[in-house]
């Protein structure tokens, strides 16, 4: 096994064990802090991070990724861009602290105004870290970085605990955050050897504003664009199917932000040292795309044939309209389990221009998507962005394809047995469930159909996608034994 890919190899290793680590952690504070603090106290959290939200898109400019990208760096250009960041983060934090009472007003809350005013100093703290992130994920330092965030996560939990403990209240939670914040920015500096120096080199900047801007305005359409359907649910139908319908949506984000994710970060550094060979990268990206599929495609058919066990097992009878919605979903998020990663193409060859514009037109056919299936409801709103999705799918993957030289039909090849094994799986899936005894629990019903669609396609993947088996199994870390590098 290469240097390299025994980089690569860790490095998924590590980020899966910071992923499921961060959101163990996340999970049982949640639960304690649930108990020990009012629902309002939440809420008034909930609504300073919409505000929030906004404002990190623009936290680093798109200057990390440009980093990572880069062939090669000079200390003004590190230096410089660290000031940038620097700076960027402490005119974030003066701007929400003097919007602050806006946000009042809007929520016609005031008690949000205080908590956005704390919560602004994590822009500047998060600034002065964000370049030592960097440039560890550039060099696949995952070990150091999966550490770092599981501590900082889990100091930040004893102390939201903690003050919750002493009726801290909302307080808790703000601290909690800022308390992350401050832990991760110490140990990235303590991590990472590189410091700044006392300089500024405005021509630095530049040389990188083009990669860097072009990205931060693919980030802002793409925040609207993502967000317009919570926007007119929320305005239009009400606060009820407006839960029915985030429920549902997070289920089809759990593929994304758990593997499609975990990957993507680790390979966009390593994809980045190919940038000049387009046939050694075309390789290595169809492998980490049979890779995500070969997961996330079963898991997303099962969620699709077993949507009602599921939703009533784990969330009951109040919910049971999010089943449907789930169905809808699940295909999409198939889809967008591979296409999420076409990201890493446009920045690891430098034009995130095209990506701006790609944004543009496909988040402009999204929200047209949204607004047409309004008037049917939720349901409406879930058939019209399936839709939306399906007729982007082939354009998604064609124009950055033609970056590097790379087919959709060896797309279509790379995805077409994890595909039909899924298939295969549903449908078996579904003959099951209909010959049970319709008075058993749902529980029940989801665990023996969960341990045979396991077996079923897994049994088919050996039979038929032994090759793609393997290369998960290698990109794991589990096989140790030596490989010959797939590019």
């Amino acid at each position: 096994m290469t240097a390299l890919k025994q980089k690569a190899v860790s490095g998924i290793k590590w980020s899966a064990i910071s992923q499921v680590g961060r959101q163990a952690t996340q999970l049982l504070t949640t639960i304690i802090l649930a108990r020990l603090l009012s629902p309002s106290d939440f809420g008034l959290v909930g609504m300073a991070m919409v505000v929030i939200g906004f404002i990190n898109i623009f936290k680093d400019l798109g200057t990390a990724a440009a980093v990572i990208q880069r062939k090669e760096l000079s200390e003004a250009l590190l230096s410089s861009i660290f000031w940038v960041n620097a700076g960027f983060g402490a005119l974030a934090m003066i701007v929400l602290f003097l919007i602050a009472p806006f946000g009042g007003l809007l929520y016609r809350e005031l008690r949000v105004v205080a908590v956005l005013q704390v919560l602004s100093m994590s822009f500047f703290i998060s600034g002065l870290g964000i370049l030592h992130q960097a440039l560890l994920e550039r060099s696949l330092s995952f070990n150091s970085l999966a550490k770092l965030e599981t501590a900082s996560v889990l100091v930040g939990a004893i102390v939201g605990i903690g003050l919750a403990f002493a009726d801290a209240g909302v307080w808790s939670l703000v601290f909690q955050s800022l308390t992350t914040a401050i832990v991760a920015t110490v140990l990235l500096w303590l991590l990472s050897s590189w410091r700044p120096q006392w300089a500024f080199r405005w021509s630095e900047v530049r040389a990188i504003s083009r990669f860097s801007l072009n990205l931060t305005g693919y980030s802002i359409f793409n925040y609207f664009a993502r967000n317009a359907d919570y926007l007119l649910i929320g305005r239009y139908l009400g606060a009820q199917d407006l839960g029915y319908y985030t429920l549902a949506y997070r289920i089809l984000l759990f593929p994304l932000q758990n593997i499609t994710a975990v990957i993507g970060r680790v390979m966009y550094p390593v994809l980045s040292t190919m940038q000049d060979d387009n046939r050694r990268f075309a390789s290595a990206y169809l492998k980490v795309i049979g890779a995500i599929a070969l997961i996330t495609f079963p898991l997303m058919t099962g969620l699709l044939a077993l949507a009602e066990p599921f939703v009533l097992t784990f969330f009951g009878q109040t919910w049971r309209p999010v089943i449907l919605l789930i169905m809808i979903f699940a295909p999409v998020g198939m889809i967008q389990s591979v296409g999420a990663t076409v990201g890493g193409i446009y920045q690891v060859k430098g034009r995130t221009d095209w990506m701006f514009r790609w944004g543009i037109g496909s988040g402009t056919l999204v929200v047209i998507a949204f607004l047409a299936g309004l008037r049917w409801g939720i349901v409406g709103m879930a058939v019209a962005y399936a839709i939306a999705s399906f007729l982007l799918s082939y354009p998604s993957f064609w124009i950055p394809f033609r970056l590097v030289d790379l087919k959709f039909v060896q797309l279509l090849r790379v995805l077409r047995s994890s595909f039909l094994n899924s298939g295969l799986m549903f449908v078996m899936l579904v003959l099951f469930i209909m010959i049970l005894p319709s008075s058993l629990p749902d529980v029940i019903i989801l665990l023996l159909s969960v341990i045979l669609g396991v077996a079923i396609y897994t049994a088919a993947t050996w039979l038929t996608n032994r090759e793609q088996l393997k290369e998960l199994w290698d990109l794991t870390g589990l096989n140790r034994r030596k490989l010959h590098d797939s590019g």
